[in-house]
């Protein structure tokens, strides 16, 4: 679960910085232009995430498959680190299979920012429910006094 959340909150962090990048550009003027932080902000972290994405798919259906995480916030951790790499493979095997130019690959970053909406609920969702069993204990110690 630890390697999972780790690389879940990797994940997160790269498909935030897509998002920080895209979303104000499509705002204001409907397009995406490059400019001076596309590099840093869009193709550096699409690479990390994914990687970052691959480890946490693998932690993640390991610890479905061996039982030792039944919360539904391990579930959507994996199911969106699975569906980012579902995503990119899609995209991968679009831009070279119909004679494509390989342009289409600049949508790569969409498999991040997508398939890390689920991932980010699932890390919303465990934090949420630790925090509430966090609570839960406290209550029962001071109630005892």
């Amino acid at each position: 679960m630890k390697v999972s959340t780790s690389a879940s909150v990797v994940s997160v962090l790269c498909a935030v910085s897509v998002w920080l990048f895209v979303v104000p550009q499509l705002v204001t003027t409907g397009i995406i232009e490059p400019g001076p932080l596309l590099g840093l902000m869009v193709l550096l972290p699409t690479p990390v995430g994914l990687i970052a994405a691959l480890v946490g798919a693998v932690a993640g259906t390991i610890g479905l498959v061996r039982r030792a995480d039944r919360t539904w916030a391990g579930a959507l951790m994996t199911l969106g680190q699975a569906l980012t790499w579902i995503l990119a493979i899609v995209i991968v095997v679009w831009s070279q299979a119909y004679g494509s130019t390989g342009w289409e690959l600049l949508i790569l970053p969409a498999s991040l920012m997508l398939g890390q909406v689920v991932v980010a609920s699932g890390l919303i969702s465990a934090k949420v429910s630790r925090r509430r069993a966090i609570h839960a204990t406290v209550g029962e110690k001071w109630q005892g006094v």
